[in-house]
């Protein structure tokens, strides 16, 4: 299956150099909760993306806000243990007396058994390795507005509030849902207006705060012009936000992501063997005609 050509969080994360940490071989994403196990299902979906004329192989499907927020947390968690692997190795490079550098030594051991125990603990669960770069392609998002108290009353009093679109935010802030989008297409070109709309916001709040520094006849008009100019572009790209989504874009809202997608790169080997096991897929039933 290919998808389209979309924008992506890449999450590229580098091993601690160490001749134990071997590349792993990507297990494709099934169905069943243990991808990983010996006795895996005979006949495994295999989902391709194509992006800037790389492969990617799809090992995980991400199917809640929960379980993505738990990848984030577990995706920070093992970058910050490779990067305080990577500095003890540097400060072990740079030891110059001997109990120093064992000491460095015992350290840089102790910190890469954790390192590679969390690893192992993330291909168990997403069937992600840090030797390997990866791509999370979001697939549905919910677009959430924070409500005050009294606004909440309010909803609540109607006759069509739906308690469950109301999920509790950071500092006991209520958050209600706005929408759902769906599909990765869809995800990207939601957040394509959203950012058209931030990027024109702040271009003005740029030129405002500039206008103040010119004084010459010339260039305030100048300055005017290009306020007018953004000023009627922010216009434009909330008009267009508007008339795509249905309603206005909050000033604070939260974008939270329900479903993701995460691929790993295939290297020319990879595709090369993936490509032979389909082809000999392929062949088979004509080989089997033959023999009738």
């Amino acid at each position: 299956m290919k998808l389209l050509p979309i924008s992506l969080m890449v999450l590229s994360l580098t091993g601690y150099a160490d001749e134990k940490v071997k590349p792993a071989t990507p297990a494709p994403a099934t169905p069943a909760p243990t991808a990983l196990a010996p006795e895996a299902p005979k006949t495994v979906q295999v989902e391709i993306l194509d992006s800037n004329g790389k492969k990617f192989i799809l090992v995980k499907s991400i199917e809640s806000a929960e379980e993505f927020a738990a990848f984030e947390k577990d995706a920070q968690a093992i970058t910050a243990d490779q990067k305080d692997a990577a500095l003890t190795k540097q400060l072990l490079d740079l030891a110059l007396t001997t109990p120093e550098k064992e000491a460095r030594t015992r350290e840089l051991d102790g910190k890469f058994k954790k390192l590679q125990a969390t690893n192992d603990t993330m291909a168990k669960t997403y069937n992600f390795d840090l030797t390997r770069q990866y791509l999370i392609v979001p697939t549905s998002v919910k677009v959430l507005t924070i409500v005050t108290n009294e606004e909440y009353t309010k909803l609540a009093a109607a006759k069509d509030f739906k308690p469950d679109s109301v999920v509790a935010g950071p500092d006991d802030k209520k958050l209600i849902l706005k929408e759902t989008v769906k599909g990765a297409a869809e995800v990207e070109a939601f957040q394509q207006q959203v950012r058209r709309v931030l990027e024109a916001k702040r271009g003005l709040q740029q030129l405002v705060e500039a206008q103040p520094r010119f004084t010459k006849a010339e260039d305030k008009n100048k300055i005017e012009e290009a306020i007018k100019n953004t000023q009627a572009e922010v216009n434009k790209s909330l008009e267009d936000f508007k008339k795509s989504r249905g309603y206005e874009i909050p000033n604070e809202f939260n974008v939270q992501t329900a479903q993701a997608k995460l691929y790993t790169l295939l290297s020319d080997e990879e595709q090369k063997n993936l490509q032979s096991q389909i082809e000999g897929k392929d062949a088979k039933p004509e080989a089997k005609a033959d023999k009738k």
